[in-house]
């Protein structure tokens, strides 16, 4: 009897300390979820997602070269010489194309990437590491997009017009031109399900400046070219349109000169108004979010950077607090990357730290997809996994 009592002493003091250990690591996470400083101490001193130079993979870069450099999905594109040679993320040379192109507008999204020639007539596009198609455009390219599908727009412009939009298929089949002969289009975003290209469009010819977003149809486009609108939606006069993305259900992220915002259904609604200098930085460079910085002043020659993550589909905001101001902001898909000079902070769209580089200089030229990042020197590329 004594012995089956001892016995289930022991079970009891077991099944105790295990509930114990699991109230302490449930109590844990919510402080590490919940509290900002915490999880950012816990981040550095405990996960080490603190980075230097001793710990990450480098590639030297020819300083006699004009070195231009992208990174995709898990590839590192570095171009030169009219060949673009791919690394993966340990700095290992993985193939080398040659293409066509000596000064690149790159544009990429997940897997494929898509290069042109800035202000010449040649585009292409690559799938992972392979080359799928090469095109010669009208006129001076001047822009090109492509969508996780891999369908290109390409802006470009000519004597006669301010702005052509050339739309391709995956396989490099032109599916439709469209002409624009008084206006300059800023920027253009395809959705999602290849059915729609929006386009901000600016109009400078009168005293006023007037900024619209069209929606082109790609059906209508194939239907009648003459008549690719399928909707307009008109910013108030004077409002300076910079940059348009489409995200999940057709909604429509905006940057302003005056703001961030959102249209759906030909509505906009407002996330935030540049009133002062507080607000330093807009990005809208992600798949269903948009993001923005606010200065604030904490002490003599002392700032903290508030990051606002805001969803665009449930308008719910995360805040991310850095205690310096930062010098640039940088998004791709699912990451933000904050500048502060020598140290950068990759966080996610939760508003939680990823991993954070200390560097032995400045920094100025960052490039990213959602797996891996570069800081990039005049003779050497740095990388970050992430």
């Amino acid at each position: 009897m004594r012995k089956i009592n001892i016995l289930n002493r022991k079970k009891i003091i077991i099944t105790i300390s295990v509930i114990l250990c699991i109230l302490a690591l449930l109590i844990l996470f919510l402080v590490y979820v919940f509290n900002g400083k915490f999880r950012n101490w816990t981040d550095i001193n405990i996960l080490r997602k603190n980075l230097s130079e001793k710990d990450i993979q480098t590639i030297s870069l020819n300083t006699e070269k004009n070195n231009q450099i992208h990174v995709y999905n898990n590839y590192i594109a570095i171009l030169n010489d009219k060949t673009i040679t791919l690394y993966n993320s340990y700095g290992e040379k993985i193939t080398a194309i040659d293409i066509n192109i000596n000064s690149a507008l790159f544009d990429s999204s997940q897997k494929y990437l898509a290069i042109a020639e800035e202000k010449g007539n040649e585009i292409c596009l690559l799938l992972d590491k392979t080359y799928l198609w090469g095109e010669e455009l009208e006129g001076e390219i001047l822009q090109i997009h492509v969508n996780k599908n891999g369908y290109v727009v390409a802006i470009s412009t000519d004597a006669t017009h301010k702005s052509i939009v050339t739309f391709f298929s995956p396989e490099g089949k032109k599916i439709f031109t469209s002409y624009f002969a008084t206006t300059r289009i800023v920027d253009a975003s395809i959705s999602n399900d290849n059915k729609y290209i929006a386009i901000g469009e600016l109009d400078t010819s009168g005293t006023i400046i007037k900024s619209n977003v069209k929606i082109l149809s790609v059906k209508n486009a194939q239907e009648n070219p003459e008549n690719t609108v399928e909707y307009m939606y008109k910013l108030d006069d004077g409002v300076l349109i910079t940059n348009v993305k489409y995200q999940s259900k057709n909604q429509i992220a905006c940057i302003l000169d005056n703001g961030l915002g959102v249209i759906k259904d030909n509505t906009y609604k407002e996330i935030v108004r540049i009133e002062n200098d507080q607000i330093t930085y807009l990005t809208n460079n992600f798949n269903n979010y948009v993001a923005y910085i606010e200065e604030e002043t904490t002490g003599l020659f002392k700032a903290q950077s508030n990051v606002h993550i805001v969803n665009t589909s449930d308008f719910q905001e995360k805040i991310y607090k850095l205690d310096y101001a930062t010098k640039d902001i940088f998004a791709n898909d699912s990451i933000i990357a904050l500048n502060i000079g020598t140290e950068i902070y990759f966080i996610d769209t939760n508003g939680w730290l990823k991993k954070k580089y200390t560097a032995n200089q400045e920094i100025t030229n960052v490039k990213f997809s959602e797996n891996l990042a570069t800081i990039i020197y005049k003779d050497k590329v740095i990388i970050v996994n992430l």
